[in-house]
């Protein structure tokens, strides 16, 4: 399994599209930033408008409310509760995945690896990785851009973002496991990528959790996007951490909140499954 996944790892890094869409996405992150510093002075702004440019009162409502949040608090509704990584992480890993069978590629590796599921471990690996190379690196040019173009924003607690990247990290192993199983299944990148999408940003969790809202069970917890986009660590709920409010957030259950190691404890879960049926389904299908 450890040949596989350091294979999978060179194949990921010398693919040029992973670093394309790192560009795109630093494209968009400078092009936000650029667009809230002309509206957050006043002469630039005069500016703007002379040039033709419009804003909306909206457009300056969500300005204040920018200038207003910690760096932190930006990140966590950029990577987390506005659904980013849950988005890439989806899309991202069922290109990856689907184009083994696509181009046969599959085929050679399970002549050399017959083992179905340490293939499925591998890929996981990998994904796992590319996850976090991404989240690190759109945290790291954020961080940047607030320098560079001089706002005032506070950072926040350190320990709160060292938090939040590692239980969204976390958060993302099942999304990335469940994503394996739906390319084993469909074999197809599109198909996979909208059934990834569509769970990784909580509709299955969210709609099972409304029907069970009406008898007061709150199952949200339960399901990997709860950690993922609700969680209050992740969600930037509270930008920074006593003991108490660390203990309160890992135990909590009541008021449907559900604790932090709750929902870890149920996303490790999933993940296993996730890799079980995996495994099962590429066993039974044929490899092309």
């Amino acid at each position: 399994m450890l040949n596989l996944l350091r294979m999978e790892i060179r194949k990921l890094f010398r693919d040029k599209g992973l670093y394309i869409t790192m560009a795109v996405f630093f494209g968009i992150l400078v092009i936000a930033f650029v667009t809230l510093k002309l509206m957050s002075s006043s002469s630039l702004m005069e500016w703007a408008i002379d040039n033709g440019f419009e804003f909306s009162v909206q457009d300056q409502a969500d300005t204040q409310e920018f200038l207003n949040s910690t760096q932190i608090d930006f990140l966590s509704n950029l990577l987390f509760s506005g659904g980013l990584m849950a988005a890439l992480a989806g899309i991202t890993s069922s290109i990856l995945t689907c184009s083994d069978f696509a181009t046969g590629f599959s085929k050679n590796i399970f002549s050399y690896y017959p083992d179905r599921k340490s293939y499925i471990m591998a890929k996981l690996g990998c994904h796992c990785i590319m996850n976090g190379f991404f989240m690190v690196s759109l945290t790291l040019f954020t961080l940047i851009l607030f320098l560079l173009m001089g706002f005032s924003n506070p950072l926040g607690d350190p320990l709160h973002l060292l938090l939040m990247l590692t239980v969204g990290w976390i958060a993302l192993i099942p999304i990335s496991a469940q994503n394996l199983l739906f390319c084993m299944l469909t074999r197809n990148p599109v198909i996979s990528s909208i059934l990834s999408v569509c769970c990784g940003m909580g509709v299955v969790a969210g709609t099972l959790n409304l029907f069970t809202g009406f008898f007061g069970i709150q199952i949200a917890p339960l399901f990997p996007p709860y950690l993922l986009m609700n969680a209050p660590f992740i969600s930037g709920a509270g930008s920074s951490l006593t003991i108490t409010s660390l203990t309160t957030n890992l135990l909590a259950v009541g008021a449907g909140t559900g604790g932090i190691l709750l929902s870890v404890f149920a996303s490790l879960l999933w993940s296993v499954f996730y890799i079980w049926a995996a495994g099962k389904v590429l066993e039974k299908k044929d490899i092309c």
